[in-house]
């Protein structure tokens, strides 16, 4: 669809001209062109007056509010000669009322409002004057009763309504004193000016209609309530009903005001006058009714929750925002101008109906004057105080993104005219602080726009209007395409249609006729299409007359009327071809070419209209400025200088490019820009101010320029200027990146701490380095691979300016955008095998970037002090740059090796069984066990909107569409859904004929067909649009269909069933081809397909997958065996190599070829893994489990080394130690169901594990000669172990019939106690096998202790209770102790056995007398979760340990801490131990870990000095000048990195960011002498510049 030939609808029925006579309106226009003062005073005088006093208005709310502004006048005594304004559109008063930016100095509390208030008893003393003044007045009330009840009445009421009537006093009362209430708050200045535009429209009407008189008088009303008592001296407290009314008066004024132009409106609308007239006021009547009566409520209420709730409602900070995307005056129609389509379109504001079109879509060719009109609407409703927002598209800011940003910039901009909207925004944004940074549009719509207008229109009737210009200008089709949408209300989407908004929303759009734009707009029932290209030329002829001679008014002397009108007969209506000839005309470049010779020559010219009209005006500029006899020199600097400004990602000023320009190949940039860019100056911006961006004033000579048909000599071949910017862009970032770019003065501040670091950004980043930081990848891809640019990026690469890059991206907030950078330069060098180096080196960078990224942005300075020196061993950027710092932490046990095999994790909130990738990799979508569906970025793991809600059951199965617009989803519900990718809605409804559950669901390549496979034995084929079924089911397996798959050329069906059979179908006649393929022998879990769609892939529960031949149905060689349990899910790669996820709770790789697994199994989940997709470049593998995590796997670490050394460890939860009598072993129970023995010392394993039970074990415990060990477990046994040799006695004891929970070994006696989740304790003798059970608690026997005399047994229960036993009888002792308000989790007995010791879930420990069971003292507080152990030293110290995950001593005399907590767990600790000599302290935790712990490290009573901060077991590592990070504070520093792997000091100092996802969390931390398995982390920061000094880490 061409813009010469667009398409056409039926025009707004009003842009025709109605003047009776056109030499009278030609008159108007030549007298207002040259006096604007000689239009009739309702088009212009009485608004020259009041844009005065706004203008006073506006400068008083500039003021500072110490400064008394000076009395000004009324607008009513104003000369309407007094204020020209050439640019603010002549229908209404400007009203400049500013919403003013909130003061970040300024204080939100209670006291600084109170400031404000102006004082009761002046205003009371302002109010009884002014009314004096005008004596006599008092409110009137009912003037004319029932004025606009019927067309009777109308008739009845005199004409006009006298000027000096009464109903007019409480205004002019009002004005009195709301001119001198200058000092309140700023909102509060706000809404008197708003009162005082709306009285003095009023009060300067000098022809009322007597058909308004009833609302006049309602508006009288509103004055004289404000003007009583305090009202007006509590404005600043009540600022939300005072911006109500406010804006609701205004919008009142307005129609008052402009009643005769919206009776014509009606009338030309064909609508009955009186009715219109009589539901109108009636509206207006009823909004006002209710606003005075809220205010009257108000009046009598406090005011400080209103203040304090205004401050929080200006917290909308965050959110995404495109600066400079708004209104811009200078864009305005000229005066006089554009009359007829501007006045249309206020009326059409205005008009309230429910039948109303919310949306108005300006259509039109380049050049018609869209925008001007779009601007001219947009400052019009600014200036009257309207809540509105403009966004403006460009085209050449395409790489800002603004199509992503446009809904939060308009819901901030809207925020900032009206409080209500603010506060109902900021509810928004507390309620999902998400939704700030969502590019989904979708979500920004309905959650920041449509929410929040429609609680602030329920309060105000006033229009809320939103422009949006040249949306054509917003990108590709797909940038604009879910706006459109949106607008349209797309029935095949579940976006709401615009229609149920409030009556009160409009929306205008404007862009070019194109034709994606046009097929969603054009038939909408709630748009009104208004096609500036069906307005005839004449119409616009007196406006273009108008704008030439406004133009050419220097060169009245050598034109006059006729010559003006004959260029307006010319335009063909082109506003662009207007303005450029005006420009030409004007202009002096041609020597002995005077303006009247160019008229003639335009005149004489070209017979073209439109598109080709503007064409010539564009050859004839440039042929003017640049001679056909000097082109062959011109025309090569004339492309190269415009193709670096078109091809630009966005417009950079002069100086910018020309500092590009320096950089550019040799031969390329021998002259001087400004004098290229310099005649230029009626076509391009910025050319004379060089620090203004450049770019094309009009989109049309974009695509002029980039058209050969249409601009012959002037083409710019754009594509041809991308190697120039390639690599000027690296050769800047060569010159002009350096280490700390922005002098960051201090490593322990975040970024957001930095002072005006932003500006520091603006000074320190040029505009050309920050344009060839964001934008070189972007370069370099679009070019054909060049080996001379190749070893530019080889260069990068290889030194220090690589992470000085990602340094400069990071303070601009840019860093996620090397991304993509790195993406596209890896792929770039593809295939290139004399640069394989650096496409490794983009790879190993943008895998540095995905761990760090986070990091880096926090804190800038930590991408040289946490990232670097974390990195891999073996990773690129490791071993290229760590040794350039080597003062920054050096790690000297436990450095990972190679970049883990697991890049990310993603928790869920429930069961994962379904996963799968879109066709950019970009997303991962997921299915739960409760029926929801969440979408995820797959680079930063953010959830990218709400869950899809539909399914009512578990969801098995999800699919992308090829195009990734949609998403697919099968559900345990018998449903099928599908979704709109991009917003997460829901696309129609489900499809349903399956009688069973769906296990499998399919999406053909060409997106039109959807194939499920489900319980019922059936597959069917689906309408995706229409979601039909095709034909009838396909039959033939007899068991469920568990996985169905589509070939890539769409032709077949594969399916896989629990019959063990695979068929191949034909997708159009739905029969089955061949025999069914038989081999497996368990249920055919999963079939896929490979690219080329010769081979079917197949996993079973047999254990095995097999390979077939699409075409014979013959398997390939044996089955691929190596998973121990069923094969849940298989995919395959382009590269041929398969993934296999199992319940073993691996994936698995292979080679097609070989059948032979690839690498060792990727392990990590700790469930089942039922589904797993590959990644379009074969780069990452996703997999999904039960364990409620998606794991992202990066594809090409599985050949490599691991990331660290294998040790022996316990694999799961280590639930229980003990320490051996000699204090030299240490034993530990599992959840891994072995029991270990260690070497306290070195942590190595002193013997194999101790395997036997079947069940986690719960408890153990070592005989007092060392030799043995007993440990209980969840399989309800106890076995006996021997110590040195780790194998079992050959005893063991079953007869609890619930959990074994705790064990104890009776000194000097082979007799064992233990309890049990059966509530009973038992007393094991060995010698002659006996079991004696004691039976008391109520719950659970969680603990229990024996007393060194060996006389008392001492349990702690479920039951909140503590019962000690005497051994001998068995029987209780004492009544149980009480006190504990949860469960007692563990128990102990002093040395002495005086006294005992509790632990509880209760986060209280208690110390209680052994004989009297008295409680000692208060309970030790300290631990903020469940106390879950607690021991006893001879030294009578308590060691606990807690679900905190914290070790705390305590001493059991004074109840007191003698020492810090100790951390460095990161799950909750289980079990503690302490060493016979009171020295060392063991820990086993839920963290897979055992720790020891040095007791006297932290002591606080120590006499000697110990290091603060030591993250090893040598002392010598510790931090280096530590006091300047402590700051002199009393804590002893930072005991372990936090949740998000900081190590946080004294006032939120950064010291170092430890990278969790590779470390596992297992470090040592300050008093760790040790951890098990033995290859935890340990830095050495001996010699670390931190702080004020990080940026000597360069330093030797």
């Amino acid at each position: 669809m061409s813009e010469d030939n667009p398409p056409r609808k039926k025009r707004f029925g009003l842009l025709k001209r109605s003047r009776s006579n056109p030499h009278l309106a030609e008159e108007r226009g030549r007298r207002a062109a040259s006096d604007p003062s000689s239009l009739p005073p309702s088009r212009n005088g009485s608004r020259r007056g009041f844009s005065k006093f706004l203008g006073k208005v506006t400068e008083r709310l500039a003021r500072s509010p110490r400064q008394s502004p000076n009395p000004e006048p009324t607008a009513a005594s104003s000369s309407a000669q007094d204020l020209p304004h050439p640019h603010t559109s002549q229908d209404l008063p400007p009203l400049a009322t500013i919403t003013p930016e909130p003061n970040p100095d300024q204080s939100s509390d209670l006291r600084i409002a109170k400031s404000e208030n102006p004082d009761p008893k002046v205003v009371t003393a302002t109010l009884a004057i002014a009314k004096a003044d005008f004596e006599g007045i008092r409110q009137v009330s009912g003037i004319v009763e029932n004025t606009a009840s019927s067309s009777n009445n109308l008739q009845a009421v005199p004409n006009m309504i006298d000027t000096s009537s009464k109903i007019l006093g409480p205004l002019k009362t009002f004005n009195s004193v709301a001119t001198g209430l200058a000092d309140v708050h700023p909102y509060a200045k706000v809404a008197l000016s708003i009162f005082t535009c709306a009285s003095k429209m009023i009060l300067d009407q000098v022809n009322r209609d007597a058909a308004v008189s009833s609302l006049l008088s309602k508006i009288s009303d509103v004055y004289a309530l404000l003007t009583e008592r305090d009202g007006l001296a509590r404005i600043a407290s009540m600022l939300e009903i005072y911006e109500k009314i406010a804006r609701q008066t205004l919008e009142c004024a307005d129609f008052v005001v402009h009643y005769s132009d919206m009776k014509s409106f009606w009338r030309r609308l064909g609508k009955h006058v009186f009715n219109e007239t009589e539901a109108a006021i009636q509206r207006h009547n009823e909004v006002l009714d209710n606003l005075m009566q809220q205010f009257r409520d108000q009046m009598a209420l406090t005011t400080i929750e209103t203040v304090h709730r205004i401050a929080e409602d200006l917290d909308v900070s965050g959110m995404e925002y495109v600066p400079g995307a708004g209104r811009n005056t200078s864009k305005n129609c000229l005066l006089g101008t554009r009359e007829d389509i501007l006045s249309e379109i206020k009326c059409w504001i205005r008009s309230m109906g429910e039948d109303v079109p919310r949306v108005l879509w300006l259509s039109g060719t380049a050049g018609k004057g869209k925008s001007a009109i779009a601007h001219t609407i947009a400052n019009w409703s600014y200036e009257r105080g309207g809540m509105r927002a403009c966004f403006c598209f460009d085209r050449t800011r395409e790489a800002e993104r603004r199509h992503e940003k446009i809904f939060t910039t308009i819901a901030r901009d809207l925020a900032d005219c009206d409080i209500i909207m603010r506060g109902a925004l900021a509810r928004a944004v507390h309620d999902d602080n998400e939704v700030k940074h969502t590019v989904d549009i979708s979500r920004q719509w309905q959650e920041l726009v449509v929410g929040p207008i429609g609680e602030a229109s329920k309060a105000i009737t006033a229009p809320v209007l939103i422009v949006i210009d040249a949306l054509d200008e917003s990108g590709d089709t797909k940038s604009r395409e879910q706006i459109l949408r949106l607008l349209s209300g797309n029935p095949n989407t579940s976006s709401p249609p615009l229609s149920p908004l409030p009556s009160n929303f409009r929306i205008i759009v404007t862009s070019r006729p194109l034709e994606d734009i046009h097929n969603t707009l054009h038939a909408a029932p709630h748009i009104r299409h208004v096609s500036l290209d069906d307005v005839s030329p004449v119409s616009t002829e007196l406006d273009i007359q108008l704008y030439i001679s406004h133009k050419l008014e220097d060169l009245r002397h050598v034109f006059n009327d006729a010559h003006f009108k004959a260029l307006a007969l010319k335009s063909d209506g082109l506003f662009e071809w207007a303005r450029l000839t005006c420009e030409y005309i004007k202009g002096t470049n041609r020597v002995g070419m005077e303006p009247k010779g160019r008229f003639n020559a335009v005149v004489a010219g070209t017979s073209a209209k439109g598109t080709r009209l503007l064409d010539d005006m564009y050859k004839r500029v440039l042929a003017d400025i640049m001679p056909e006899d000097e082109r062959e020199e011109g025309i090569p600097i004339f492309r190269s200088v415009m193709g670096q400004i078109l091809v630009s990602l966005e417009p950079l000023p002069m100086l910018a490019l020309t500092a590009m320009r320096l950089h550019f190949p040799e031969g390329t940039c021998d002259y001087r820009m400004d004098r290229v860019i310099g005649p230029l100056g009626s076509l391009l911006t910025g050319t004379s101010d060089s620090h203004t961006p450049i770019r094309p004033l009009h989109a049309s000579f974009y695509d002029f320029l980039t058209n050969e048909s249409r601009s012959h000599d002037f083409f710019v071949d754009a594509s041809s200027v991308q190697n120039d910017l390639a690599f000027a862009s690296l050769r800047v970032m060569e010159d002009g990146l350096r280490f700390n770019i922005c002098c960051l003065e201090s490593s322990y501040l975040p970024n957001s701490s930095v002072p005006e670091l932003e500006k520091r950004v603006e000074d320190s980043i040029s505009i050309e380095l920050s344009y060839s930081c964001r934008f070189w990848g972007t370069h370099v891809a679009a070019m054909p691979f060049k080996s001379s640019l190749a070893k530019e990026v080889e260069a990068f690469f290889d030194g220090e300016h690589l992470l000085w890059w990602l340094e400069a991206l990071a303070l601009m907030k840019s860093l996620g955008g090397s991304v993509a950078t790195l993406s596209s330069i890896a792929n770039w060098f593809l295939g290139h095998t004399e640069f394989t180096h650096v496409r490794d080196a983009t790879r190993d960078t943008l895998r540095f970037v995905r761990t760090f990224a986070t990091t880096i942005l926090c804190s800038t300075p930590h991408l040289y002090l946490s990232a670097l020196p974390f990195a891999p061993t073996q990773s690129r950027i490791f071993r290229k740059f760590a040794a350039k710092f080597p003062r920054t932490p050096r790690i000297v046990a436990g450095h990972v090796v190679n970049w883990p095999q697991m890049e990310k994790m993603i928790h869920t909130d429930d069961v994962v069984y379904s996963v799968a990738m879109s066709p950019d990799g970009k997303r991962t979508a997921c299915g739960l066990f409760d029926g929801n569906i969440q979408v995820w970025d797959t680079d930063t793991s953010e959830a990218l909107y709400t869950s899809l809600q539909g399914h009512s059951r578990c969801v098995m199965s999800i699919t992308f569409s090829l195009d990734g617009h949609r998403i697919v989803s099968g559900s345990h519900d018998s449903m099928v859904r599908v979704w709109d990718a991009k917003t997460g809605e829901a696309l129609g409804s489900p499809l349903q004929g399956h009688t069973g559950y769906v296990w499998s669901v399919a999406i053909s390549p060409d997106g039109k067909r959807i194939v499920s496979g489900s319980e019922d034995k059936t597959i069917r084929v689906w309408d995706i649009e229409t979601g039909e079924v095709f034909g009838t089911p396909l039959q033939g397996h007899t068991g469920a269909v568990w996985s169905v798959t589509i070939s890539r050329d769409g032709k077949r069906i594969v399916s896989g069933s629990a019959d063990r059979t695979i068929r191949v179908w034909d997708m159009k006649t739905g029969e089955t081809l061949g025999t069914p393929l038989q081999g497996h022998v368990g249920n055919v879990f999963s079939v896929a397909i490979s690219p080329d769609d010769k081979h079917i892939v197949s996993g079973s529960s047999d254990k095995t997958i097999r390979v077939w031949d699409m075409k014979t149905g013959k398997a390939f060689g044996a089955p691929l065996k190596g998973h121990t349990a069923s094969v849940m899910s298989v995919a395959i790669s382009d590269e041929n190599r398969i993934v296999s996820g199992s319940s073993d709770w691996t994936i698995r790789v292979w080679d097609v070829k070989s059948g032979k697994a690839v690498g060792s199994p990727l392990q990590g989940h700790t469930n089942d893994v039922w589904s797993i997709a590959i990644s379009p470049d074969g780069s990452r593998i996703v997999s999904c489990s039960e364990d409620k995590t998606i794991r992202v796997w990066d594809a090409d670490t599985i050949m490599g080394e691991a990331s660290v050394a294998a040790l022996q460890s316990h694999s799961a939860s280590v639930n229980s130690v003990a320490i051996s009598p000699d204090g030299c072993s240490i034993v530990s129970g599992s959840d891994d169901t072995t029991v270990q023995v260690w070497d306290i010392e070195t942590g190595k394993a002193l013997v194999a594990p101790l395997q036997g039970h079947t069940q986690p074990v719960m408890s153990v415990a070592i005989s007092p000669d060392g030799k043995g060990i007993v440990s209980g477990s969840v399989d309800k046994s106890i076995r006996i172990w021997n110590m040195e040799t780790g194998e079992a006695s050959g005893v063991s004891l079953q007869g609890h019939t619930y959990y074994v929970r705790s064990v104890a070994i009776l000194p000097d006696r082979n007799c064992i106690v233990f309890g049990s989740a059966d509530k009973t304790i038992r007393m094991w003798d060995i010698d002659t096998g006996e079991v004696h059970p004691l039976s008391r608690h109520s719950d659970w026997v969680r603990s229990v202790a024996i007393s060194s005399d060996g006389n008392h047994i001492v349990s702690g229960s479920h039951d909140k209770t503590i019962q000690v036993w005497d051994m001998k009888s068995g029987k209780a002792s004492s009544a149980p102790l009480r006190g504990h308000t949860s469960y007692v989790l563990s128990v102990a007995i002093s040395p002495d056995a005086c006294r005992i010791v509790s632990g509880s879930r209760d986060t209280t420990i208690r110390v209680w007398d052994m004989g009297t069971g008295e409680l000692l003292g208060t309970p030790l507080q300290g631990h903020t979760a469940s106390v879950t152990t607690v021991v006893i030293s001879d030294s009578n110290r308590i060691i606990s340990g807690s679900s905190d995950q914290t070790v705390r001593v305590w001493d059991m005399k004074t109840g007191e801490a003698v020492c810090a907590p100790f951390r460095g767990h990161t799950g909750p600790v289980l079990s503690v131990a302490i060493s016979p000599d009171g020295k060392r302290i063991v820990s086993g935790s839920s963290d897979k870990t055992i720790r020891v712990w040095d007791l006297e490290f932290l002591n606080w009573h120590q006499p000697f000095e110990v290091p603060a901060i030591c993250f090893s077991s040598t002392l010598t590592h510790a931090l280096h000048s530590a006091s300047s990070f402590l700051h002199d504070s009393e804590t002893p520093g930072p005991l372990g990195p936090n949740e998000d792997g900081w190590i946080v000091g004294p006032a939120g100092r950064l010291l170092l960011w430890i990278p969790l996802a590779l470390y596992s969390g297992t470090m040592h931390s300050p008093g760790t002498r040790l951890v098990i398995p033995n290859n935890a982390l340990q830095l050495d920061l001996s010699r670390v510049a931190h702080g004020t000094s990080w940026h000597k880490c360069r330093e030797q």
